[in-house]
């Protein structure tokens, strides 16, 4: 065998070598590669009790989610997912792939979120703002409009955490029109009263009784005053106007104040609730109890009822008796 020959077999037998090696090389490159993603995309992540994982629409779009879930994230990455913004839930230790694939498909957790009966929209959106993405003074800003407010219905509803405020009123008024039958509206319009004006009162049915067994027969009360054309004269509007709930008696002065919600001076219904009240309250209004009554007063027996009077005669006996009660109690505001 000549030189040349000779050479070229080495050169040959080299080639090869260096292929081998390399296919060896990369092989076990990829597999350690492969490995590495698989352990770390597998790995467990979580805790043993539920969590979960919240995506903002604006983290949803610039990533910044990621930092507080690199793993997570890098399978998305890798993968070349989507990321949807909501929030994802696990109960207990999962796989970041797991999570990842969650995110990636937009299986996100509803929230059932309780929308309570309150006394301001400040308070309700106080309750609220912790259980979703929107915050208190934006709930605020959405439902505070007098044409929104009253429609906002107290109930648990199941909507998603990363809602806005807009779309939250947006949803409570579809539940308000859901709400809002055509039983219900004709009803109303049967009383000769609006919407707006059945749910005025039944605020105001909701301050004066905390004991629903006498809601129907306090809606039925205010009524007959209403018919009649007598002043409402319902101590609840007057706190509102003074803006002081906490007031236990009021004064003669008191029924002087300049307010469209006074009922001592302003014939008829408040410009509008002095609450958020209760479903039930105003199931109460619209079925409200057939009877004579014209007046009530507190019981002086702690019970939180009232007594019911068809001739003034009679209420001043019953006021008489409380009047009494708050004095030998000390309360004189």
């Amino acid at each position: 065998m000549d030189a040349e020959n000779w050479k070229l077999m080495a050169l040959k037998a080299w080639v090869r070598t260096v292929l081998v090696a390399g296919i060896v090389v990369s092989s076990g490159l990829a597999t350690s590669y492969a490995w590495f993603y698989y352990k770390m995309w597998n790995r467990p992540v979580g805790q043993m009790n539920r969590w979960c994982v919240e995506i903002t629409p604006d983290e949803a779009r610039n990533g910044e989610w990621a930092n507080g879930h690199p793993e997570i994230a890098s399978v998305i990455q890798w993968r070349r997912w989507s990321t949807y913004a909501g929030r994802y839930c696990e109960d207990g230790i999962t796989s970041a792939h797991q999570m990842a694939r969650l995110i990636a498909t937009g299986q996100r957790e509803e929230v059932a979120l309780t929308v309570p009966a309150k006394r301001s929209i400040q308070e309700v959106a106080s309750a609220i703002a912790p259980r979703i993405l929107a915050d208190s003074s934006s709930i605020v800003s959405a439902l505070q409009p007098d044409s929104i407010l009253w429609r906002v219905l107290p109930n648990t509803y199941n909507l998603y955490w990363e809602i806005n405020a807009s779309e939250l009123k947006e949803r409570l008024m579809v539940e308000s029109n859901r709400w809002w039958n055509r039983k219900r509206i004709d009803q109303a319009w049967n009383m000769g009263l609006s919407q707006k004006e059945i749910v005025t009162l039944a605020s105001i049915v909701q301050e004066e009784t905390a004991n629903k067994a006498e809601a129907k027969t306090v809606a039925g009360l205010y009524l007959n005053r209403l018919n009649r054309g007598m002043l409402l004269q319902a101590d609840p509007t007057l706190k509102f106007a003074l803006g002081d709930w906490s007031i236990q008696r009021l004064l003669d002065e008191d029924k002087k104040i300049a307010s469209p919600y006074n009922t001592y001076r302003n014939q008829g219904l408040p410009p509008g609730p002095i609450r958020i009240p209760d479903a039930y309250y105003i199931e109460a209004v619209l079925n409200a109890e057939s009877h004579n009554y014209l007046y009530m007063c507190a019981k002086p027996d702690g019970s939180g009822t009232h007594a019911f009077a068809r001739r003034y005669s009679q209420h001043l006996k019953n006021a008489r008796e409380w009047q009494n009660m708050l004095n030998r109690e000390r309360i004189y505001r």
